[in-house]
């Protein structure tokens, strides 16, 4: 899978949107993209992640990012469920979709966090 198929699910147009929408004009703490990090559709598991990297100046905080999933997951303009539509559409129609959810933030270093998207899908 490329990645640069996948950074082009979430576009930084759509993502300003959501930044104006959701932080009323003021700049967040963070900038915000979609990455991969497992395509094993065979194996049932797609696992994309969005990617909250500090801007400069700026720290990023658990108590920042940590209740982010639920807020991501239901936020219309960044339309989570549409990006799972799209990644089943690449899949073709051998792969049915089971289940997809956020899971928990992950710090990976301090100016890096992470928000895994699990895709559960099964063979047709």
């Amino acid at each position: 899978m490329d990645e640069n198929w996948v950074k082009s699910l979430l576009p930084k147009e759509r993502v300003n949107e959501f930044f104006e929408a959701f932080y009323f004009g003021e700049e967040p703490a963070y900038y915000l993209e979609l990455g991969l990090r497992e395509w094993k559709p065979e194996e049932g598991k797609i696992v994309l992640e969005l990617r909250l990297s500090a801007r400069p100046g700026k720290c990023l905080v658990c108590n920042l990012t940590s209740g982010l999933p639920p807020v991501l997951k239901k936020h219309p303009i960044l339309n989570l469920k549409g990006i799972v539509e799209d990644v089943m559409k690449k899949l073709g129609n051998e792969y049915k979709l089971e289940s997809w959810d956020l899971g928990w933030t992950e710090q990976l270093n301090h100016d890096l966090h992470v928000i895994p998207l699990i895709i559960n899908v099964s063979k047709i």
